[in-house]
């Protein structure tokens, strides 16, 4: 294990937990009559709110259904928030597995996401792990006030786990989240959940 990292920031979707299925994204798409494509422009296009608190479940989903020109009840936003919150609580097992392993040898760990309230509340409630001390700090967007990629999201998940930027390893599914952390000083990865990519990447 490289002697250049002294903690690993994981990012929660894609990376700790899998990704939605072809079927949990249709179930939702299915509500707003929607291809797959328009859908997940709208269904991104008002989530960075979403995941910085600035609104809540419902709201959300409607500002998604007024983009389809679709009416929704509230019961349907409450199902869509389930729903939602469901998809992304595929947990994946080998890149806990893979924490578990690095915060055993000393290496400090980190949780950093943008999430919203909804999603949180549903996590803390499914996942024991959470609880576990696997990781030295949790981040979350919605408690946080801040989304990546803004450098104040990473460099504050530094100091909550007391590893400095520099030697801080910062894993992603996206590439403009990888591009913030390294102009932050980190050094990050593009990771969709592969522990070996990672071990390669520490291995030098």
């Amino acid at each position: 294990m490289s002697p250049t990292i002294t903690g690993i920031i994981f990012d929660y979707g894609k990376v700790l937990s899998l990704p939605p299925t072809a079927q949990q994204w249709q179930r939702l798409a299915s509500m707003f009559g929607a291809d797959d494509a328009a859908f997940q422009h709208s269904y991104w296009g008002f989530r960075d709110g979403y995941d910085r608190g600035e609104y809540d479940g419902p709201e959300y989903w409607r500002m998604v259904a007024r983009a389809f020109g679709v009416p929704l009840s509230d019961d349907q936003a409450r199902q869509l928030v389930i729903w939602d919150n469901d998809q992304w609580t595929n947990e994946n097992p080998e890149m806990l597995a893979f924490a578990r392993a690095v915060h055993a040898r000393g290496i400090r760990t980190a949780i950093l996401s943008n999430m919203q309230r909804d999603m949180l509340s549903f996590m803390r409630a499914k996942f024991h792990w959470l609880y576990e001390g696997i990781f030295d700090s949790q981040v979350y967007s919605c408690e946080l006030g801040v989304v990546k990629p803004l450098a104040e999201a990473y460099l504050q998940t530094c100091r909550r786990m007391t590893s400095r930027p520099e030697t801080t390893l910062f894993l992603d599914d996206k590439q403009v989240n990888i591009d913030g952390a390294k102009r932050a000083g980190l050094q990050a990865l593009l990771n969709t959940g592969s522990r070996a990519e990672v071990e390669a990447y520490m291995a030098g």
